[in-house]
């Protein structure tokens, strides 16, 4: 997968970011990745319970794997 490479402005802005903004905008993207992962649990498996969604998210989280 390419990304695209960040404008200047965007290169700029994260420079001026202080690390409390930048631990606020890590954290809402980890927060997106999560919900991400339990929908997708969710449609593999939808006989799996709130907590064991939780669990296999957690557990890929902690392998650094999807």
């Amino acid at each position: 997968m390419d990304l695209e490479p960040l404008h200047p402005l965007q290169i700029a802005r994260l420079r001026a970011m202080t690390p409390e903004e930048k631990w606020t905008v890590f954290r809402g993207m980890l927060r997106t990745a999560r919900e991400v992962r339990c929908a997708a649990w969710r449609r593999k498996h939808p006989e799996w319970d709130a907590a064991r969604i939780e669990q296999a998210v957690a557990q890929e989280f902690a392998r650094g794997r999807t």
